[in-house]
């Protein structure tokens, strides 16, 4: 009995010495870059890119592109992001999923459009905005969006 405990705990010990770091292979966002564009009227959208590496043993990554518009006051007026999943040999990568999801912070602008699509290395997503007054559409923002993965795993 006294062996079976000496074992049990040398096994514990042992086992609690050793580290784990799961967030090394899944879910590691890895970068984050921001670009801003600026419109004569005073306007300006955000455009977020971020990435994540789901697995580095399957060459697989996910990513993010986030366009956030902002009138003239400085005030969020909707933002839409383009995910996209892919994965890469070294020498291809190819996309495998592609969704959108869109956020309206002020409420006379809605989404008349938006879809997506895959092909090769590239997700693309297309959106249609319009910002409405008195039920008039007074001001419309066609945007598409491209998240492409080079052969070694990098999004632009």
């Amino acid at each position: 009995m006294k062996r079976f405990i000496a074992i049990t705990l040398s096994l514990i010990i042992i086992l609690s010495a050793i580290s784990f770091n799961a967030s090394a292979s899944y879910g590691e966002i890895n970068d984050e870059i921001t670009e801003t564009i600026y419109f004569e009227d005073g306007s300006y959208i955000v455009i977020t890119l971020e990435e994540t590496t789901y697995s580095r043993a399957t060459n697989t990554k996910s990513g993010s592109k986030t366009y956030t518009y902002t009138n003239s006051d400085n005030e969020k007026q909707w933002s839409v992001t383009l995910n996209g999943t892919f994965t890469y040999t070294g020498s291809t990568a190819t996309c495998t999923n592609a969704t959108i999801s869109k956020v309206i912070y002020d409420d006379a602008w809605k989404f008349t459009s938006a879809t997506t699509s895959k092909s090769g290395n590239k997700a693309t997503g297309n959106i249609t905005a319009k910002k409405y007054f008195l039920g008039i559409a007074i001001k419309t923002v066609n945007d598409s969006i491209t998240l492409t993965c080079s052969a070694t795993g990098t999004l632009s």
